[in-house]
């Protein structure tokens, strides 16, 4: 962690620990309410979410023909697997491929996300630990911060869970997640059939039952 951030996070820290005795002392626990939390903590999380923000909108924008060829070949599957009952396992393999590459370039975005949010972190544990030792020199807080305890700590909200929710429609910025009942989309049901098909061996294996099932009925 670069020392200028730090220094400058355990300086508000020493600045703010006279009126953050009452706070310290606490020893309930469970997560503050924002309104509760000092505002270098709050201005932290913020700088962090926009970062978060920011990388989302750049990896959807630089792979959006990629979502684009996606949502079209997600026809083309559920047509052809659902509608006529006639698997193509080359077909599926393509989509299979262009959706990997979706998931390894969202997995690295989150990646990079998480890593903003331990930036932040690393930040808000050395304002709590000037916070706290400024406090501590008053009596009004004994020991050392407790590594468990991190007020305001930047994490990833649910919307990052789910990396294959930015393929339907704008889920990936939905705050209460998708909605229960609400009919699926042609790329979430593609999504299910190629996973299913991976799951049992490959979408060659599964037509190689089904012909062989066939078969023995004729």
């Amino acid at each position: 962690m670069p020392w200028l951030p730090a220094a400058r996070a355990r300086w508000h820290g020493r600045r703010d620990s006279a009126g953050l005795r009452a706070f310290l002392a606490q020893t309930a626990g469970g997560t503050p309410e924002d309104d509760t939390l000092p505002p270098y903590v709050l201005g932290l999380r913020m700088r962090a979410r926009r970062r978060t923000v920011r990388l989302r909108t750049r990896t959807l924008a630089r792979h959006r023909a990629l979502l684009v060829r996606i949502q079209a070949e997600s026809v083309r599957v559920v047509a052809q697997y659902t509608l006529r009952g006639e698997p193509a396992p080359a077909a599926l393999a393509r989509y299979g491929q262009m959706v990997g590459e979706w998931r390894a370039a969202a997995t690295v975005c989150r990646q990079r996300a998480q890593q903003h949010l331990d930036a932040t972190n690393q930040l808000t544990a050395c304002y709590w630990d000037a916070a706290w030792a400024g406090a501590r020199r008053d009596d009004d807080v004994s020991g050392a911060r407790p590594t468990g305890r991190l007020p305001g700590e930047a994490v990833l909200d649910h919307t990052w869970t789910h990396l294959d929710d930015a393929l339907v429609s704008d889920r990936w910025y939905a705050e209460d997640g998708p909605r229960r009942g609400a009919d699926t989309s042609a790329v979430a049901d593609a999504l299910h059939i190629l996973d299913q098909q991976s799951a049992h061996g490959g979408p060659g294996r599964a037509r190689g039952r089904d012909t062989a099932s066939g078969a023995r009925r004729g």
